[in-house]
């Protein structure tokens, strides 16, 4: 079975690449505290949002952010391009009535201007075909956030030294911003994850990654912009 789908400008998980993609990422201590940071931002994100409000995924996987969302009683619209992720997702939500899923591809979403109160995306813009194509997709964030909405981008750190070279999509804080400006969004907060890099992370030993996890929180509070995940939430104007 076919692992990615071939021609499309936003990797799309299809086949045996879907139905293992948890078991692959997520197994090891290492997968899981790369998680655990990842919904430490989700959370800090979400934390002011209003209970029941709705809520939009760009590229959800197999669920573990909106699973988690629904579960605390938002009302989720979770979408990815996989129609093979979208039915593991549905799998694993079967039992949550507040999650709807919906295959869409992240720059030509089909819904309405205005129409969700937050939106997100993590570990997607580093996947598609070009920075244009990425930029796009947070383009249609914003368009789908309500006034005074939140839009949370999760990207590949651009400005992280050292990095090695990678067909990877990278992006700026200060790239993000702008365009932000241009769509009458401004700035809440930005963080990074992962100041020692995912590579460093899955070459430490496993009864070492509490440890490792907790320093890797310590840096990201100090070193955010150099951090090879970066976290950007932007609030829509009101008068958007």
């Amino acid at each position: 079975m076919c692992s990615t789908q071939t021609g499309s400008p936003v990797t799309a998980y299809l086949g045996d690449a879907a139905y293992e993609y948890d078991e692959h990422r997520f197994a090891t201590p290492q997968g899981r505290l790369f998680a655990d940071l990842e919904l430490q931002q989700l959370r800090q994100a979400t934390r002011r949002l209003d209970a029941g409000c709705r809520v939009l995924e760009v590229g959800c996987g197999t669920a573990r952010f909106s699973g988690y969302l629904a579960k605390q009683g938002f009302s989720v619209v979770a979408t990815d391009p996989s129609p093979d992720m979208i039915e593991v997702a549905s799998r694993k939500c079967w039992n949550l009535d507040t999650i709807t899923f919906r295959q869409e591809e992240g720059a030509r979403l089909s819904f309405g201007d205005s129409t969700f109160a937050f939106v997100f995306s993590i570990r997607v813009t580093n996947q598609t075909d070009s920075q244009e194509y990425a930029l796009r997709m947070i383009g249609e964030m914003i368009r789908v956030a309500k006034p005074g909405g939140r839009i949370l981008v999760e990207f590949v750190n651009r400005e992280r030294p050292f990095a090695r070279p990678s067909k990877a999509i990278r992006l700026s804080f200060d790239q993000i911003a702008r365009m932000a400006s241009e769509r009458n969004c401004s700035v809440v907060s930005r963080a990074g994850v992962l100041v020692f890099s995912q590579s460093v992370l899955n070459r430490i030993p496993s009864a070492l990654v509490p440890v490792w996890g907790a320093l890797e929180r310590m840096a990201a509070k100090v070193f955010w912009r150099r951090a090879s995940r970066g976290y950007i939430l932007l609030v829509k104007g009101m008068d958007a």
